[in-house]
Formats: structure tokens, C-alpha cells, sequence
């Protein structure tokens, strides 16, 4: 399990980020190709493509906060995939 310190520090780790910034992407657009997306989600899609460091970092907070169970270097060494999952679920619970 990592510390709170230990996340914390991840908040700052670039590779991470720049990951992030991957996932956001990804769910950017693949919240435009939806049949019938909210508002709220075209909304952050669009925002998400202008501003997407902002995004990342948001996500990038949550995502560290709901896997908080595991050790920074199970984090770090997570896979695309799981990052992207982490992502998309952080995204579908806060504009759905």
C-alpha cells in the first residue's frame, strides 16, 4: 500500500503525466464518437482536448487516490490499459 507521501509524489512524476495525458486523449475522443453523449461529457471532451494537462493532472490525482491499495511501484508499472481503465472510470462517474 503506498504512503500518502508516496502518492503524493507521484503527483509530480512526468511519465505518469504524460500517460495521463494519453488517457484523456483516448477518452476524448472516444466520448465523441458516443451515439448520444451528454452535454456535460461533449463539454469536457472539448475541454479536455484544449486544456489537456489540466485534465491529466485532475485525473491523474484521482486515479492515484482509487488505487491507493497499491505499492507506488504496482502504480508506476501499471499497465496502459489499467491506467486508461482508471481514466475512463474516473471520467464516466464525474460527467455522465
Amino acid at each position: 500500500m503506498a504512503t500518502y507521501n508516496e502518492l503524493r509524489m507521484l503527483f509530480g512524476e512526468s511519465s505518469m503525466l504524460f500517460r495521463v495525458e494519453v488517457a484523456v486523449c483516448v477518452k476524448a475522443q472516444a466520448i465523441f464518437q458516443e451515439t448520444t453523449p451528454s452535454a456535460a461529457r461533449l463539454d469536457w471532451a472539448e475541454l479536455a482536448l484544449v486544456n489537456t494537462n489540466a485534465e491529466a493532472n485532475k485525473f491523474l490525482k484521482y486515479a492515484l487516490a482509487a488505487n491507493k491499495a497499491l505499492t507506488a511501484a504496482q502504480i508506476l508499472a501499471a499497465a496502459d490499459s489499467a491506467l486508461q481503465s482508471a481514466v475512463d472510470g474516473a471520467i464516466d462517474k464525474l460527467y455522465p
